[in-house]
């Protein structure tokens, strides 16, 4: 209402002062040959007037923003009444011209989204090759020195694939019962490699448990946060999974890693996009910021909500809280 006011102001304005201007003619001017009566009756019939167009025109503004938001084009005719046919072209052109914009970014990223996953995949076929090969090279440490790259190629290609697939990922995620145990081995398996070769140890405790999730995508979870710990492991690496069921119908998995830890004031900033913490190693490993940034976005889709928890110099946690949503999925 005040927002109307706001806009109205200078109408009500003009309206104030020729009604003014009437009075002072009428009562003052013409004073001789009109009566009091006769001007005040003029003035009721002249505000009940000014009421009414008022009470009209203020509906006719309150449609105006729920019009908008409709298309433009359907509404045509309702929008030349409100707002003129000169302004309801300009807004279809404005639509059409939007629409069409649109569609090309569509398609445009359709089309990159294809290159990508076929890239993806053909790329797969001579890296397994090169793995192959590299398994009769008689030299022990350059064999090693091969193989950690093209694990770490191998690791990059998948986090690639599913990031590229986050933004249709609603099309391809199926809720079912899911083992918590069953996808911690998997993520365990994918990291192996590295696992191994800094000698974790690795601890499971309650991840006998069942959730509703997509195992595919809570896997990928997974896969980053144990690559993170692989990352920014310290001289005693360690891994620990603890799940549990919780109260309000929420069952929690912890991840913690006895690494480097993270720095306080860095927590709020991990899931944002490109960020890289204070803690980047500067080594081998580059991180790119997006690892933490694809699992938050994998995670909001799949209802869970994750908190972090850390202590420089010694640990760091994440808690993935999973909604019980069995009377959903099991009516």
């Amino acid at each position: 209402m005040r927002q109307y006011w706001k806009e109205r102001g200078k109408h009500i304005l003009v309206i104030v002062l020729l009604l003014c201007f009437v009075n002072l003619y009428l009562g003052i001017l013409c004073a001789s040959s009109v009566f009091p009566q006769d001007l005040i009756y003029l003035d009721l019939l002249l505000l009940a007037v000014v009421v009414l167009h008022m009470a009209w025109d203020y509906r006719r503004w309150k449609r105006i923003p729920t019009l908008l938001n409709v298309e433009v084009r359907s509404q045509k005719e309702r929008m030349e009444q409100l707002l003129g046919k000169q302004a309801a072209d300009v807004l279809e052109q404005i639509e059409t011209e939007y629409r069409q914009e649109n569609r090309f970014l569509k398609e445009e990223a359709d089309i990159m989204t294809d290159y990508i996953t076929r890239w993806s995949h053909e790329v797969k076929i001579p890296l397994s090759a090169l793995m192959l090969m590299n398994e009769r090279n008689q030299d022990q440490r350059l064999q090693k020195e091969m193989q950690d790259c093209m694990e770490r190629i191998q690791i990059l290609l998948n986090t690639m694939m599913m990031g590229n697939k986050l933004k249709n990922m609603e099309n391809d995620i199926k809720f079912e019962r899911v083992s918590l145990e069953a996808c911690v081995n998997q993520a365990l398996r994918n990291q192996s490699y590295f696992l191994i070769q800094e000698h974790f140890q690795i601890v499971k405790e309650g991840v006998e448990l069942f959730v509703y999730s997509d195992k595919k995508w809570l896997v990928y979870i997974l896969d980053q946060l144990i690559g993170n710990a692989v990352k920014y492991c310290d001289e005693m690496p360690k891994l620990e999974f603890t799940a549990e069921r919780i109260a309000d119908g929420f069952s929690v998995l912890k991840v913690q890693d006895y690494g480097i830890g993270i720095e306080p004031g860095e927590i709020p900033y991990l899931f944002e996009r490109g960020y890289i913490g204070s803690n980047m190693r500067a080594g081998d490993y580059r991180s790119t910021g997006m690892g933490l940034y694809f699992v938050r976005e994998t995670a909001k889709r799949l209802g869970i909500e994750i908190e972090v928890y850390s202590m420089p110099g010694a640990w760091t946690r994440f808690e993935l809280y999973f909604r019980d949503n069995a009377s959903y999925l099991n009516p």
